[in-house]
């Protein structure tokens, strides 16, 4: 199975300013464009800066819109898959909002978007949740799941996809202090549950009180981070990542899917409250 050189950028957004964020995107584009990724990730709301409360609303955007076309374009312009965090605005019908992620291919063209399912604190009063994990190929070879930033705190989202067949999943975030342990725990637990890689694209920066602390970085199932931005500032994380080993992994030292119990566990709340 072909190998996936994946990069995850950490980097700084100003808020609700669309044109500057996506100048910046497109700068660290260009930059890690010289390392061939096959798949790059930009974080949460990385259009619009995430502290924006009501201003959610007034920038948000339909897909195809303008920011998306814009991250469309680098995707074929750098010759690499691209997911990003971006502001979506539903049909003309409903007019709601979502906190989405985008994912392209290399040629530029639209594979999918997810909507985060776990909303946190002050999202829940502007965003509508998704309600689903799915997966998405890149190519013929690698199968990939896309969650967003507190959704790397359920182990049910992770869990979902892998069953799904996704061999990576990434997490596009806005990941704040003082979750920095607890991060680096979730990272490796992820991977090594569903004997998956996790890649995590962080903020960095201060919005008012809130502090973004960076530590992105791309986790092996055995629990390595095999890259990680080394300090809290603009750059990126890149790893090539051998599927091959999943399977033997999978068969051997890591075989919790294949082992599991379904039939002994509480699927649901409605069981739970039984």
């Amino acid at each position: 199975m072909k190998n996936l050189r994946v990069a995850v950028a950490q980097m700084d957004c100003i808020l609700g300013d669309k044109d500057k964020n996506l100048e910046t995107i497109e700068r660290l584009a260009r930059t890690v464009a010289r390392r061939s990724p096959d798949l790059v990730c930009f974080p949460e709301l990385a259009t619009t800066g995430y502290s924006l409360n009501e201003r959610w609303d007034d920038l948000a955007e339909r897909i195809p819109g303008k920011s998306s076309d814009f991250l469309s374009d680098i995707a074929r312009k750098f010759n690499f898959a691209l997911v990003c965090g971006i502001v979506e605005r539903d049909s003309e019908k409903h007019n709601r909002i979502y906190d989405s992620a985008v994912i392209y291919d290399r040629n530029g063209m639209l594979i999918g978007s997810y909507r985060k399912v776990h909303l946190w604190a002050e999202e829940r009063k502007y965003f509508t949740p998704g309600n689903s994990f799915t997966v998405f190929k890149t190519d013929k070879f690698h199968t990939i799941g896309v969650g967003i930033c507190y959704d790397l705190e359920f182990p049910e989202s992770s869990r979902s996809m892998a069953l799904q067949g996704a061999q990576l999943v990434l997490f596009p975030s806005a990941e704040m202090k003082p979750m920095e342990n607890h991060i680096e725990t979730y990272l490796k637990s992820r991977s090594a549950e569903n004997c998956i890689f996790t890649a995590f694209s962080n903020r960095i920066g201060k919005e008012g009180e809130t502090v973004f602390f960076g530590q992105s970085q791309i986790v092996s199932p055995s629990c390595k981070a095999l890259a990680k931005v080394a300090k809290k500032a603009e750059g990126f994380a890149v790893a090539d990542l051998d599927f091959s080993l999943l399977e033997k992994e999978r068969c051997s030292t890591l075989p919790y899917l294949s082992q599991r119990v379904p039939s002994a566990y509480c699927l649901s709340q409605s069981e739970e409250n039984e």
